[in-house]
Formats: C-alpha cells, sequence, structure tokens
C-alpha cells in the first residue's frame, strides 16, 4: 500500500528486496524508517579482582580494597560522626554514598557555582580524596523508590519527586559523581503482584537504556560509571529474565534491587 506514496514501510522494503534478491535479507539490511539510535560504548571496569576462591572474590574497586561498606550520608555528611572524627576511624579512601533525592534538591544552589567549579567535590570539600556513589536507594527510608510507568520518584525532605532518566543526567552534569545507580523500582521481596513484578523489571531495563544513550551522546570531561538495578522481587524467573535484560548493556556494574520486605 505504500509503494509510490513517499518512504516505504518494512514490510514493502522485504517484498521489493525479495523480488529482486530472491532471498531473505539478513541482519539489519533492509534498514530502518527510525531514527538510529545512539552507540553506546563499551563500559570501563571499576572492579580489578585479585584473589579468588569458588565463588568468593576480594580486589579492588575504584582502588578501594573490597570487600567494603560504603559510607551513608545525610546532605552531604556522615550521619552520626565528624569528618574529623570519621577520617580517624575510617582511614583511607572511601566510598560515600549519596542518595539522589539529598542531591535532587540542591541543584539550583549548585547551579549558582561557576562551570569549573561545579561537582560534589566543590560543594562539600571533605569528599575530595573519596568515592562518590549517587545512589537511588536511601537506607534510612523503606521503601525509599516509588515505581511509575513514565518515571521513578524519590523521598526528599520536601516530599517525593520524581527522577526519569533525562532528570537524572541532569542532576550528574552538576554534581558529577563516580558512580551513578541506574533508576530503578525497589519491589521488595514481600510483594507478589505479577504487574508490578513486570513494570519495575521492564522499566529498569528501558531506563537504563535511555541513561545510558544520554551518557554516550554528552560531552564530559569527568568519567563516570553506571550500576544497573536488577528487579523482580522473590520470582527467580523474573530476577533471570530482569538479569539478562541489563546485562546486554555496557554497565560497569549491577545492584540487586529490593532486598528486604517492606515493614
Amino acid at each position: 500500500r505504500h509503494f509510490g506514496r513517499g518512504t516505504p514501510c518494512r514490510y514493502c522494503k522485504w517484498k521489493l528486496w525479495m523480488t529482486e534478491v530472491g532471498e531473505p535479507p539478513k541482519g539489519d539490511q533492509l534498514g530502518s524508517t527510525d531514527a538510529p539510535a545512539v552507540v553506546l560504548p563499551p563500559a570501563e571496569s571499576i572492579f580489578c579482582v585479585e584473589t579468588a576462591e569458588g565463588r568468593a572474590r576480594t580486589g579492588k574497586l575504584l582502588d578501594i580494597p573490597t570487600p567494603r561498606f560504603v559510607v551513608l550520608t545525610g546532605r552531604g555528611f556522615a550521619l552520626h560522626l565528624r569528618q574529623e572524627v570519621l577520617e580517624e576511624v575510617l582511614p583511607g579512601k572511601q566510598m560515600i554514598q549519596l542518595p539522589v533525592g539529598d542531591l535532587h534538591i540542591r541543584q539550583e544552589l549548585q547551579k549558582q557555582w561557576p562551570e569549573d567549579g561545579r561537582g560534589v567535590r566543590c560543594l562539600w570539600p571533605h569528599f575530595s580524596k573519596h568515592v562518590s556513589y549517587c545512589s537511588f536507594r536511601n537506607p534510612r527510608l523503606n521503601p525509599s523508590v516509588y515505581g511509575g510507568e513514565a518515571a521513578c520518584h524519590v523521598e526528599t525532605v520536601g516530599g517525593r519527586r520524581k527522577v526519569a532518566p533525562k532528570d537524572l543526567l541532569g542532576i550528574q552534569q552538576l554534581f558529577r559523581a563516580d558512580i551513578v545507580a541506574a533508576p530503578a523500582e525497589e519491589v521488595p521481596c514481600d510483594v507478589v503482584a505479577s504487574r508490578r513484578l513486570h513494570r519495575a523489571a521492564n522499566k529498569s531495563a528501558e531506563w537504563l537504556k535511555e541513561l545510558l544513550e544520554g551518557k554516550a551522546a554528552e560531552e564530559s570531561a569527568t568519567p563516570w560509571h553506571v550500576l544497573a538495578g536488577v528487579q523482580g522481587g522473590r520470582d527467580l524467573k523474573m530476577r533471570q529474565k530482569a538479569c539478562a535484560a541489563v546485562a546486554a548493556f555496557p554497565v560497569a556494574g549491577f545492584l540487586i534491587g529490593g532486598p528486604r520486605p517492606t515493614p
């Protein structure tokens, strides 16, 4: 029906190909009428294995020996220790966890800084020698991430805020964290609603793709790494499906979503 009327659809292209060549097309020989997707570069490895025994591994994550706990912060500071005491108790380089909700509400403050003066280390100078990790999950709140059809919502001191992949890219351009968790709905293990489990697994892969495409398209002088969220609740098959979906993308690592039940 599209012959002689503008750009042919893929079915018409297939009929033309079969008429001229006589065999089915291979790969993407038909092309596409859609805009070409952004080519995703390979992810840089952030973990170096030093010893391995069975399934256990030790090594370094961005020069931080593992296994290692993260240092959870609230509004840019450790929760229970002053910075001077923290350095005495935990000497050396640490991984500082910054919930995305804390960064979301400080975007206007960060925009007041000059372009070359933006970033986590400029707003909080005590992070200068540490690795910064922007997380969606906030361990102080359960649950702290809420799903949706278009975007996730996170808790902040001013209420819930929507954080879509494009919003996360904007936050990252301002704060320049070393490691960023991709958006993903946190479904606790005691949730058995099939629709919610499917939505969490499917949307996490979609949002991851959008985040990686935005990362590949931007020009950033500071390298940063993406962790993909694996959802699925306690449904093993759904977990396997989610693992396969996000493992197809070039990411630096993975997060296991929804490991604990709701209170």
